[in-house]
């Protein structure tokens, strides 16, 4: 039997909605990533998210998930079934009982004693039954509801991905990202700009050779780009109408205008494609950590979903052995208050002690009951599915048995399988490559400016535009700028500081991923000792709760006339029966929530429920997705 437990079918599936953006560099478009779920085979088919949208895509192949072999453990328990002979489900108990009831039946007819005992005995047998069961249903009406929903764990998950409210919070960040790689890249972009300027001078003059009044209009329009080098590339067209006053102006009004092409390229600060790319890069990282970050939210959800399923199942079968328990002991009180009013010798103590007794265990059955009531609550909270409304009265049948799967663990595979898997590992991973590139960023910035700019235009001037544009269009007249442009702070303290930061935080971020690591193993570890504490406690819950059956079974067929320390002796042993069964429903609900924790913890969790979220940057580039679209 494999230890992936992929416990969906191939054709379940259940959509984690999430369109993620990516672009490259001097694209506005962007990629559309997605979440999809595909179930265990015991978990019902998922429909469609109604968060951003998605496509339902197959599990990763069981190879790439370490596996484990799994031979049976010495503590395996005898069978399921006296797993639920002793903890039924409270919808389960009259059947239970029944089969209880049977039995003893059919002990009474292998028994050599005369017919009349016979009848009297099973007489005795099914009416005393009938008044348990009877006792013990009343009991456990307490938790039921009108409106009953039966769920399964993979029906729990698959609710919890569509409608949980924190997943559809945390799904938004690697879109939110995702807008920033664009934005990163319309840096590469080309801008077009135009501007009109209207200067009018109307200003006193000393002599005649200069212009009291002047009319000037000049209006520019042109392209300019970034290249992944750091080179600014400008192509401009500017045209001049002047009007003056001035009697000597041979042209009034003239027109000029010129066109400009004009490249400035830094060859230190500011040079090079690592420079000029990686705010696209640090965007791309940061929605690779967004990603990482949604899937340990995913992860944890997931987690906290199957928790609260197996406390649900704890939390109902516990309701029944306190049922069974408090009926028991009214059983033992109405039989001495029986006693007594046939004369027999009772003492009040043994009366007292009995009422005390029941007392203890009403005041315990209504906390079962309100435990119920609450982990109700905690998984409708948890699934948020407008089906299962937490402000209505529902009540949420368990409908999977505890699983018993043996396991072997592979104690260094596990450890290696949470290295690879690990979210937190792989955005410290990511944070390391940020602070690299930060490392990049700032030691371009702690170098001189050497900017060169080459600029060339072509001029043209005339009475009117035409004969302006004429001129130019010909290329007689044109002009060549060439400058260089040096700057060097003195000391140049800021930009050397923010290089030792940026060092600094990337020797920050190292040691954070050691850490990690180290925190990482210990989790593992620890998963693996509870896991299999939890398996080894199985076995001997189990027998210890058969054990204390049968030890009942004995003291009460030996004890014909209860004396007050034979009735002690009898109390204590239906005490220590129902503390048995309460004991084995702690172990069964906690081997079952180790089993989800050790893949928590390793990483995998998603994988061994086959849940995929997409949105890598390998995917085809697609249309973003739009918030609010369905």
């Amino acid at each position: 039997m494999s230890r992936h437990r992929y416990r969906f079918s191939l054709g379940a599936c259940v959509v984690l909605g999430l369109w993620l953006g990516v672009g490259g560099c001097e694209s506005a478009s962007s990629r559309q990533g997605s979440a999809s779920s595909v179930g265990p085979s015991r978990r019902s088919p998922g429909v469609g998210s109604s968060r951003p949208a998605a496509e339902v895509d197959l599990p990763k192949p069981p190879d790439e998930v370490p596996s484990r072999p799994l031979p049976p453990a010495e503590t395996q328990p005898a069978a399921a079934s006296d797993l639920r002979d002793q903890v039924p489900d409270p919808r389960d108990i009259r059947a239970t009982l029944e089969l209880e009831r049977n039995a003893e039946l059919d002990l009474i007819e292998r028994r050599t004693v005369a017919v009349g005992d016979k009848e009297r005995e099973r007489r005795e047998v099914e009416s005393g039954y009938g008044r348990r069961i009877a006792g013990i249903l009343e009991k456990v009406a307490a938790i039921h509801r009108p409106r009953q929903v039966e769920v399964t764990l993979a029906d729990a998950i698959r609710r919890a991905l569509k409608n949980n409210f924190f997943i559809q919070v945390q799904s938004y960040g690697p879109a939110i990202e995702t807008t920033r790689i664009v934005e990163a890249e319309a840096q590469f972009d080309a801008v077009f700009f135009t501007n009109f300027e209207y200067n009018k001078q109307d200003r006193p003059t000393s002599s005649q050779l200069m212009s009291s009044l002047s009319d000037t209009r000049t209006a520019q329009s042109g392209v300019r780009k970034l290249l992944a080098t750091g080179m600014q590339v400008q192509v401009s067209y500017a045209l001049t109408r002047t009007w003056t006053s001035l009697v000597f102006q041979t042209l009034n009004p003239s027109y000029f205008n010129y066109l400009v092409f004009e490249f400035r390229q830094p060859f230190l600060r500011g040079f090079g494609l690592d420079y000029n790319r990686s705010q696209i890069e640090l965007r791309r990282l940061d929605r690779a950590i967004g990603l990482e970050r949604l899937r340990k939210d995913v992860r944890e959800t997931v987690y906290n979903v199957e928790q609260a399923y197996w406390q649900l199942y704890q939390a109902r079968r516990a309701v029944g052995v306190s049922a069974r328990l408090l009926t028991d002991f009214e059983t033992i009180l109405e039989w001495l208050e029986q006693r007594k009013e046939a004369g027999y010798d009772v003492y009040g103590v043994q009366l007292n002690l009995t009422r005390s007794r029941i007392e203890q265990r009403r005041a315990e059955m209504i906390r079962k009951v309100s435990d119920v009531r609450n982990a109700e609550d905690a998984l409708k909270t948890l699934l948020n599915d407008p089906d299962i409304n937490l402000s209505e009265d529902i009540e949420i049948i368990p409908a999977d048995a505890a699983s018993l799967e043996a396991l072997t663990i592979d104690e260094l595979g596990e450890i290696a399988a949470a290295l690879q898997y690990r979210s937190e590992l792989k955005e410290a991973r990511h944070t390391i490559e940020q602070t690299r590139i930060a490392v990049g960023v700032a030691k371009n910035q702690a170098l001189p400016k050497l900017d060169v700019l080459f600029r060339y235009l072509v001029d043209g001037l005339g009475g009117n535009w035409g004969k302006a544009f004429h001129q130019m269009s010909k290329n007689d007249f044109n002009e060549y700028v060439l400058g260089i442009e040096f700057e060097w702070p003195i000391g140049n303290r800021g930009p050397e500081a923010a290089v030792r930061r940026a060092r600094l935080q990337q020797a920050q971020a190292i040691a954070n991923q050691r850490a990690q690591i180290e925190q990482i193993i210990g989790e593992v570890r620890q998963a693996i000792n509870d896991l299999r504490t939890r398996w080894a406690q199985i076995g001997p819950a189990l027998r210890a709760a058969i054990a204390s059956r049968d030890q009942l079974r004995a003291t009460k067929a030996r004890q014909e006339r209860l004396a007050p320390a034979e009735l002690q002796v009898e109390l204590d042993a239906h005490e220590a029966l129902a503390g048995a069964r309460d004991g084995l429903l702690t172990v069964l609900a906690g081997y079952n929530i180790a089993l989800s924790n050790i893949e928590r913890r390793k990483g995998t969790l998603l994988e061994y429920n086959n849940i995929v979220i997409r949105g890598s940057d390998d995917e085809s580039r697609q249309m973003p997705y739009e918030p609010g679209t369905p």
